[in-house]
């Protein structure tokens, strides 16, 4: 019965599977090329802009409230979104603000004097050396088209999921079972590539390859998708009704703060929750609200990188009372919870540090391959060899 009813279900498989990939084809190219310099970014804008990326002076690094009063000296107009205050050794403070009037919304700042070393526009176009990337990088999540292309890439990579397991079902041979010995003889010719034979059938050999090769990665980068554009929307409800999640960590107050808190404090205020539940590093970026009512610090590393894994705590701070409104401690929680922390860290590679990013490149560039050996056996299926015409009448 399994067999017959993929026998009966093939052929619509093959229409899904034809035009969704044709629907699919371009913007796929694009986020498989821009995803595998994005799996670089920091690298390669370091690369290319090494007078804003490499401090001046990177002997000594000044508190974050310290460097946010200094760069507030400088920008007395502009709110600070984002502090990136602990960076790599070598590597400047990294700011970002939000100035109505004022084009650049990025600054770099001397961690040892918190000067304004440079500075540029994070939403510049398009392939100049200060923008390349962060223009390549909101190609990547948007299309560079606001919120109407997250939500276009989100729907994408919906189709792309479902995609992807119709594809896998399509490379099944028909006569066998899976639990069956043959079955597995018969579906080993589908892992390999000939390459004596027709040029379509080697490109055809390329497409199935290829994609059974990477396709737990692939299955991957498509759901990941899914998490990161429509997460609210989608991801987080479908997770939170199929799997155990439990709500964010929380924490009152640790002491009395009647005039709120400094940054400084409140970054001490996140070390000892996280220190609470086995994590030592200390945290090298803060997001700021804009009423200046939390501090959500983030990134806990001993070198001020991004860590391997599932990734960094994050905490937010009261910065009135002090209390933790959110906690999460990567790998804690429930079953649902762990989904979702493994979305971006395996989206971008980091879930296994150098060596996943890698993964992830090659990956990028597999979905370009896929996406034109896909529309050039469309092609020759819909334009056959004169030869094969004659043949047909």
């Amino acid at each position: 019965m399994v067999a017959l009813t993929l026998k009966t279900v093939r052929p619509a498989l093959v229409r899904m599977h034809r035009y969704t990939g044709l629907f699919l084809a371009v913007v796929l190219c694009v986020l498989g090329l821009t995803g595998s310099l994005c799996t670089f970014q920091d690298e390669i804008d370091a690369s290319l802009n090494p007078d804003l990326f490499h401090a001046a002076h990177p002997d000594r690094h000044l508190p974050p409230s310290v460097l946010l009063a200094r760069l507030q000296a400088q920008r007395p107009a502009a709110q600070v979104n984002a502090l990136l205050y602990r960076p790599e050794a070598g590597q400047s403070v990294r700011a970002f603000t939000s100035n109505e009037g004022a084009p650049a919304d990025e600054l770099f700042l001397d961690p040892s004097n918190g000067h304004i070393q440079g500075e540029r526009e994070t939403e510049g176009c398009c392939f100049n050396r200060r923008v390349v990337m962060s223009f390549l990088y909101r190609v990547h999540y948007s299309l560079a088209l606001g919120r109407f292309g997250i939500v276009f890439l989100g729907l994408c990579a919906i189709l792309w999921t479902v995609d992807c397991l119709v594809g896998l079902v399509l490379t099944f041979p028909l006569q066998n079972r899976v639990w069956q010995p043959a079955f597995w003889v018969r579906w080993a010719p589908a892992w390999g590539v000939s390459f004596g034979r027709a040029f379509i059938r080697v490109v055809f050999d390329l497409h199935r390859a290829v994609s059974l090769w990477l396709w737990i990665v692939l299955l991957g980068l498509a759901v990941s998708g899914v998490a990161l554009t429509l997460n609210d929307q989608v991801f987080t409800p479908v997770v939170s009704t199929l799997l155990p999640v439990r709500p964010a960590l929380t924490a009152p107050p640790g002491g009395r703060f009647p005039h709120g808190l400094t940054l400084d404090q409140a970054e001490e205020t996140a070390i000892a929750f996280v220190r609470a539940y086995g994590e030592s590093p200390r945290p090298a970026g803060v997001l700021l609200a804009a009423d200046g009512s939390t501090a959500t610090f983030y990134q806990f590393s001993a070198s001020g990188h991004e860590v391997a894994g599932l990734g960094s705590p994050q905490v937010t701070v009261d910065l009135h009372t002090g209390s933790i409104t959110r906690g999460e401690i990567p790998g804690m929680g429930a079953v649902g919870n762990i989904v979702m922390q493994l979305q971006f860290p395996w989206h971008s590679g980091r879930l296994l540090g150098l060596f996943g990013r890698i993964v992830i490149c090659v990956s990028g560039l597999a979905v370009c391959l896929l996406s034109v050996t896909g529309v050039l056996i469309w092609w020759r299926k819909r334009n056959p060899p004169r030869r094969h015409r004659k043949v047909a009448a």
